[in-house]
């Protein structure tokens, strides 16, 4: 089902901008993730370490909201780079907002949209097979094609986006080059019973 990307954006912001300057803008009352140190860095929530030991356990580095962007007013701080790989990955908990889905579409827009590699994961590393493939469940942004020109959108699966969404994150498998099945269990096992002494430092023998 396909929808009109610029209607849809465009009533968005609209009421976004109205809210703020209204001041009825409500702010959600969730419980503050913890802050936690793992191989030299403090992550700002347990689920951001726990992805961090899963790269360490496959021999990605990965770099830590290396740099922070602004497109149009909308500033954003991807949480990981893999150099190696060229790719950017945002770590989620549950479900994206509207603004949210938002900033990650203006980042790959803006950045290189043509051949930008990103993805949305949501929830702790779980390795998944499909076929014969084995891999992460992602949520990743689709570049212009003659298949689905730029202003196609699709509606965003409901594990990456609360509230109905018409975008260009389609939900894939990421095979990681060069890992096998029994490694990548391990991996995403690792990082999902990775423990944090006092909710800070990781105990995995990668930590710092």
């Amino acid at each position: 089902m396909l929808s009109n990307p610029a209607t849809q954006l465009s009533a968005v912001w609209q009421e976004v901008d109205y809210m703020l300057r209204e001041g009825k803008a409500k702010v959600e009352k969730t419980i503050k993730p913890i802050e936690t140190k793992h191989n030299g860095y403090r992550f700002r929530s347990r689920l951001e370490a726990r992805w961090a030991v899963f790269f360490d356990m496959i021999d990605l580095k990965y770099e830590y909201e290396v740099e922070r962007f602004e497109m149009k007013g909308i500033r954003y701080l991807p949480d990981f780079y893999i150099p190696s790989l060229d790719r950017w990955f945002e770590i989620k908990a549950k479900p994206l907002s509207e603004y949210e889905m938002k900033k990650c579409e203006e980042f790959c827009f803006n950045k290189d949209n043509e051949n930008i590699k990103f993805s949305v994961l949501v929830g702790s590393p779980e390795a998944v097979k499909i076929d014969k493939f084995a891999g992460i469940m992602e949520y990743v942004w689709e570049w212009p094609s003659e298949k689905y020109p730029e202003n196609v959108r699709f509606l965003a699966p409901k594990e990456l986006s609360e509230k109905e969404y018409y975008s260009r994150f389609m939900r894939g498998l990421w095979v990681v080059p060069d890992v096998t099945e029994e490694e990548l269990v391990e991996a995403a096992t690792a990082a999902r019973e990775a423990r944090f002494e006092f909710g800070e430092k990781s105990n995995t023998k990668l930590s710092d």
